[in-house]
């Protein structure tokens, strides 16, 4: 301590650390880790302190609970559970000396990252331990000759990597309830609600849905090597050293002489910084069919971004540590609609402790997965029903002119069910502009949506930031057909000689369930013949809705069936457009499908029920009204509507329509001048119409090839 001291002084900043395990404990604990004087200070007088205060073994067992061990271990508890599938008090010799040699450098010392190195340390402990009298010779030599033996990572019984999401949001939780002064020593016993088994499959389903999009676009694939002048101009964006965090273009290398790479490692030059690029093999980034030089060329251009810059990693001297930074991200959340618990909750692709968390950090517009909101507002208001028929015809807002996905194509009166199933813009537009935006924010706010919103016209285009915790919060209060309760993570929580703490459950009846259950049956038509046609594949009811904000800068697909919800989000953390075509239903809905498939299983498929107050009446595909009654035909043949003609529409009671569609076809003769009684109407096609029947209403124009028509939204500078 006193040599490291005397080096700083003369250096005049801190160029060597040490401390005893006791000062370690203290600054832990107490202190912060930042690289000062000051804190060094405090650090030896409380050290002293504390050696007067406890025993060697009180302060050293501190320490052991509290280390870190690697792959998100803290503690040597966890950390025996997750290397060896057993408690600290059962491991033997052998195991032990491993825990031992592995704080020194938990990175690189991990049985699973560099076994032979884990070997070599755990043998110099154990000869170390016979040098000074710990363990008897022979004892020690067998477990030097005997072969490291760990469990697989996913095989221990303690937490799992793949949930670190969930121990994130409750270590907030801990710090809400209890304050982040008294956390370190809470010792408090937190349950959550995950279903690792699932969350492992969420977050596979989730990688998978990114890899395809990368090949599909080029991210991290399709790369050439390029011109000495584009290489030089690649470099020259990066001024000084790359920064941890920060992404970059770089140009593919070959190693130096002597210069030794990990096998899924690759050399990058980052402005005049070299960059250990590392590809795990069956990683995102990993081409299954190509070898790393054939898919990382020399003298090609990638993105990196800089992930460490210390030596433990085992990354050549001098170099930093890098990973492919040039795909875009993702994220997914999924409750039991009964419950309100969040089973599976991925952050992103690669999530580790203390990450940036998407599902409940990234505000993003959610693009037209918000029109359900706008749509049930409109329901609610009593004015509008599923088959009210509206104009979808341009408009201009004080400058703003809106236009639907195919951009000037208009389909002219359609029904709202219609409307919403095709995503059409411009109907939800005027349905906010005739419930008023402030009927519209009280919908989503009783939904369970907390997220500021808009207070335009560009609202009903989902243009209002909302973070995927926030959407689902909105989507479940709809599975549960208006019944409000707030997702929860955290089942329970159990403080040593406290009062346990459980989030209340109480629900509360938000929005109608006939309006709710209305709307949603008008979301199973966005599955069955709209733009999420693709979640068809799940085999059972589903309510849903595709989301692509402006310029494909985001992916949404939301949706619900009576037992699940789930939401799942893609796009750039810097927003830019995702590439071409990569709507809610291309990119978003395969993450949304793979989740609900894995937690839906082969359990039974349940239907939604409509409440005792919703009514169902047939009408007419035309006009939205009461299906035409049937006519007698001059041969005396009762003619009716064709099937194609009609279909089963519910109404909230009061709303439904009680005028009768004209036939679309009026037989001629007498029989016919009978039922109108007056033989002196004009003939069909006649200059004043007479009994012709109305002219149908134009065909919808087919979607594009991804079942998405979310296009046509307007910027944020674009809002009127």
């Amino acid at each position: 301590m006193a040599r490291a001291m005397l080096s700083n002084i003369k250096s005049g900043h801190i160029r060597q650390g040490a401390s005893t395990i006791t000062q370690q404990v203290v600054k832990n604990f107490l202190l912060s880790p930042e690289r000062t004087f000051e804190r060094k200070i405090h650090e030896l007088i409380l050290a002293r302190r504390l050696e007067q205060a406890l025993s060697k073994q009180e302060i050293l067992a501190l320490y052991l609970n509290e280390i870190y061990f690697g792959h998100g271990r803290y503690g040597v508890e966890e950390a025996a559970r997750f290397y060896f599938g057993k408690g600290i008090a059962d491991v033997d010799l052998g195991e032990a000396a491993l825990l031992a040699a592995m704080p020194k450098a938990p990175s690189k010392a991990s049985p699973h990252k560099d076994p032979e190195r884990a070997k070599g340390r755990q043998v110099y402990v154990l000869k170390q331990m016979v040098r000074h009298g710990f363990a008897a010779p022979r004892e020690a030599q067998e477990f030097i000759d005997a072969p490291l033996a760990v469990v697989e990572p996913d095989a221990g019984p303690g937490p799992a990597d793949d949930a670190q999401e969930f121990v994130d949001m409750a270590r907030e939780e801990l710090v809400r309830l209890y304050g982040e002064e008294r956390l370190l020593r809470l010792g408090a016993t937190v349950t959550t609600t995950v279903d690792l088994e699932l969350q492992r499959k969420v977050r596979a389903g989730l990688r998978h849905g990114l890899a395809e999009l990368d090949q599909r676009q080029g991210y991290g694939h399709k790369i050439k090597p390029v011109s000495e002048k584009r290489q030089e101009r690649a470099l020259k964006k990066t001024k000084g050293a790359p920064a941890v965090g920060k992404i970059y273009a770089g140009v593919i290398r070959a190693p130096a002489e002597g210069i030794k790479l990990p096998k899924d490692a690759v050399a990058i030059q980052v402005g005049e910084q070299m960059v250990m690029l590392k590809v795990p093999e069956g990683s995102r980034y990993d081409h299954p069919e190509k070898t790393h030089a054939e898919q990382f060329p020399i003298d090609g251009i990638t993105m990196v971004k800089i992930v460490a810059k210390d030596d433990d990693h085992g990354q050549p001297e001098g170099w930093m540590v890098g990973e492919i930074g040039s795909g875009p991200e993702a994220a997914v959340v999924l409750a039991e609609v009964e419950s309100g618990e969040v089973l599976a909750m991925v952050g992103g692709s690669e999530y580790q402790r203390a990450s940036f968390n998407r599902v409940t950090q990234a505000k993003r517009q959610p693009g037209s997965s918000f029109k359900p909101f706008v749509y049930g507002a409109a329901i609610a208001s009593e004015k509008f029903t599923p088959a009210t028929l509206v104009e979808d015809s341009p408009e201009i807002y004080e400058k703003w002119r809106p236009t639907n996905f195919e951009g000037d194509v208009y389909r002219g009166d359609i029904r709202l069910r219609v409307a919403l199933t095709h995503s059409i813009n411009t109907i939800a537009i005027k349905l906010l502009d005739t419930v008023g935006i402030e009927a519209v924010h009280a919908f989503a706010k009783a939904a369970g949506i907390d997220a500021e919103l808009t207070d335009n016209l560009s609202l009903a285009l989902g243009v209002s930031e909302i973070p995927p915790y926030d959407l689902l919060s909105g989507y479940l209060t709809l599975a549960r057909g208006g019944s409000r309760i707030e997702p929860t993570v955290i089942r329970r929580i159990d403080v040593a000689g406290g009062e346990p703490w459980e989030p209340s459950r109480e629900a509360v009846q938000g929005l109608r369930d006939d309006v709710v259950f209305v709307l949603t049956s008008m979301m199973t038509s966005v599955v069955a013949e709209g733009t999420g046609r693709r979640a068809l594949a799940l085999k059972r009811p589903v309510a849903g809705k595709t989301g692509t904000s402006a310029e494909h800068r985001d992916a949404w697909f939301a949706g619900f069936t009576p037992r699940t919800v789930a939401v799942a989000w893609v796009g750039f953390d810097t927003p830019k457009p995702l590439g071409r075509a990569e709507t809610g239903g291309r990119a978003a809905l395969p993450i949304w499908l793979s989740a609900m498939q894995a937690a839906e299983g082969d359990k039974p498929p349940l239907s939604f029920e409509p409440p005792a107050s919703v009514l169902v009446r047939t009408i007419d595909k035309r006009t939205g009204l009461l299906a035409p009654e049937p006519v007698i035909g001059p041969d005396g043949v009762v003619v009716g509507p064709e099937p194609d003609e009609i279909m089963e529409e519910y109404f909230v009671a009061g709303t439904e329509p009680v005028d009768h569609a004209e036939p679309a076809a009026i037989p001629a003769g007498d029989a016919v001048l009978d039922l109108y009684g007056d033989g002196g109407l004009d003939s069909p096609g006649s200059e004043d119409g007479g009994d012709a029947a109305p002219a149908p209403t134009p065909a919808a124009p087919p979607v594009d090839a991804d079942g998405d028509d979310d296009f046509g939204l307007p910027s944020v500078t674009d809002e009127p």
